[in-house]
C-alpha cells in the first residue's frame, strides 16, 4: 500500500517544479503544450494518489473530508492553469506571462525587415511612420487599428495616392529610431516624402545611457517571498491575477529617472542633437516632417510638466508642426484611450483620433 502511495507522491514531487518552472523559460510556444500534458500527467497522478490515500484506506472520515476539500482546490488550480496558459492580456511592462502570450498571438504580421506591417510598397510616394511602441501599435490585435494604417488606408484613396510604411519597433530611443530608419532608407532605396515621427517620453534613455544615468528595469519590492514570487512567476493564473491589478513599483522608479534625465541640461542637449538628425535630414532631403507627441497616457498633465511642453517648444523653433495628443484626449476617459489599466499604450479609439488629426494635417499640407 505504502508503494502505491509513495510512487505517484515522487512523480506529483517531480512534475510540480516542473511545471512551474517551464514558464520562466519558455513561456510561449509548443512549451505551453507541452506544459498542458505535464498538467494532465499531474491531474491524473493526484486523482490515483488521493483515491490510494483516501479513499482505498480505512482512515476517519473528518479527514477524508479535509483532503477531498484541499484536493478539489488542487484540481481547481490544475484546470485554471491549464485555461489561463490560452488567455492573452498585454501589459506596458510585458513582464507578464498573459502579455507574451499576447505577443505570440498577435504580433502579426511581421514583414521580412522585421517589422510590424506588411512588406513595403514603393510603387506610390510613401509617408514612414517612424516610433517606437506607440507606432508599432503595442496592445492593438490588429494592425489596422493604428493611426498609421487609419491614415495609409485612407490616403490610398485619394487622386493622388500614398502608401503608408510602419517601421515602428518597441523600446527604441530616438537615436535607436534615426539609424533604423536611416538602415530602412538604405536597404529599400524607399525615399519618403513624408515622416511622421512619434515622440514619447522614453525616448531620451540613449542620451541619458551616454551620460551614465541607466534605467537598471523593473523589479519586484525587496521584501516580495520568494517562494511567493516563483509560484507568481511560473503560474499562468496566478501571474493573470497579481498583474490584473496596478503595480506601482512597475513604475513610480522609472519616472523619477525620466524626470532626472530631462532636468539634465547635457542629456537634454545631446537628446535634441539626435532629434535634429531627422529635422536636418528632412530639410536636406526636402521631405515634409511632422511630430506626434504623447504623453504617458495614464497622466498627461504630469507628462506635460515634464517633457511635452519643452520638446513641442524644441520642434517647433525647427518649424515642425507638432500634434499634441494631451490636447486630443482632453475630454477623453482614461478608460478610453487606453488598451487596459495595465497598458497604457493607446487604445484603438484614440488611435482613430489621432489619425484624424495627421489627415487634416497632411491634407493642408497636400493643398498649399
Amino acid at each position: 500500500m505504502m508503494k502505491k502511495i509513495l510512487l505517484p507522491l515522487l512523480a506529483l514531487i517531480i512534475l510540480l517544479p516542473i511545471i512551474l518552472t517551464l514558464p520562466l523559460f519558455k513561456p510561449t510556444g509548443p512549451a505551453v503544450y507541452f506544459r498542458l500534458i505535464l498538467l494532465l500527467i499531474t491531474l491524473v497522478t493526484s486523482l490515483y494518489l488521493f483515491k490510494s490515500a483516501f479513499i482505498d484506506r480505512q482512515i476517519p472520515r473528518w479527514v477524508t473530508h479535509i483532503a477531498t476539500v484541499l484536493f478539489s482546490l488542487f484540481v481547481l488550480f490544475l484546470v485554471l492553469e491549464a485555461v489561463f496558459m490560452f488567455i492573452p492580456r498585454s501589459h506596458s511592462a510585458d513582464y507578464a506571462l498573459a502579455s507574451k502570450l499576447w505577443y505570440a498571438r498577435y504580433w502579426k504580421p511581421v514583414n521580412s525587415l522585421g517589422f510590424r506591417d506588411q512588406e513595403p510598397d514603393n510603387h506610390r510616394p510613401v509617408v514612414l511612420f517612424v516610433g517606437d511602441s506607440f507606432t508599432a501599435g503595442h496592445g492593438l490585435k490588429s494592425v489596422n487599428d493604428r493611426f498609421s494604417d487609419i491614415v495609409g488606408n485612407e490616403l490610398s484613396h485619394q487622386t493622388k495616392p500614398y502608401s503608408a510604411v510602419n517601421i515602428g519597433r518597441p523600446n527604441l530611443d530616438s537615436r535607436a529610431e534615426y539609424d533604423m530608419m536611416m538602415g530602412f532608407i538604405y536597404l529599400t532605396r524607399i525615399k519618403p516624402r513624408k515622416i511622421i515621427l512619434q515622440y514619447c517620453g522614453n525616448d531620451i534613455e540613449g542620451a541619458a545611457a551616454d551620460y551614465g544615468l541607466i534605467f537598471e528595469g523593473f523589479r519586484p519590492p525587496e521584501d516580495m517571498n520568494r517562494f511567493l514570487l516563483w509560484i507568481g512567476s511560473g503560474s499562468y493564473f496566478f501571474n493573470y491575477v497579481y498583474f490584473l491589478f496596478p503595480r506601482e513599483y512597475l513604475g513610480r522608479s522609472y519616472i523619477h529617472y525620466l524626470t532626472e534625465a530631462y532636468k539634465n541640461d547635457r542629456i537634454l542637449k545631446r537628446h535634441q542633437d539626435d532629434l535634429m538628425l531627422f529635422v536636418d535630414y528632412a530639410r536636406q532631403n526636402a521631405i515634409e516632417l511632422m511630430v506626434v507627441m504623447f504623453p504617458f497616457l495614464a497622466d498627461p498633465v504630469m507628462s506635460d510638466t515634464m517633457y511635452v511642453k519643452e520638446m513641442t517648444r524644441f520642434f517647433e523653433a525647427n518649424g515642425i508642426p507638432v500634434i499634441r495628443v494631451s490636447e486630443l484626449i482632453r475630454n477623453m476617459p482614461v478608460k478610453d484611450r487606453i488598451v487596459n489599466q495595465n497598458d497604457t499604450h493607446a487604445s484603438a479609439a484614440l488611435n482613430r483620433v489621432i489619425a484624424r488629426e495627421i489627415l487634416k494635417k497632411l491634407n493642408e499640407g497636400m493643398d498649399q
